[in-house]
């Protein structure tokens, strides 16, 4: 069975620098994390828990007890 092109990492000898010699990344993006948690919690201000629907009205009406 062939190898494909693109199969595996090209060895060692024609890897580029960044390759061999650089470390990985760090993983947390660009902004820090304090700076998110600040963001997100301001827009959560005056947020009901459970919004009302659109049709939350004619559900109520069609199912009130008539008397």
């Amino acid at each position: 069975m062939e190898k494909g092109q693109h199969s595996e990492s090209p060895p060692p000898e024609r890897q580029s620098g960044p390759q061999l010699h650089e470390p990985p990344a760090s993983g947390k993006g660009i902004s820090s994390s304090d700076d998110k948690n600040d963001k997100g919690s301001a827009q959560l201000q005056g947020l009901s828990s459970n919004p009302k629907g659109p049709l939350d009205d004619a559900v109520q009406e069609k199912f009130a007890k008539k008397s």
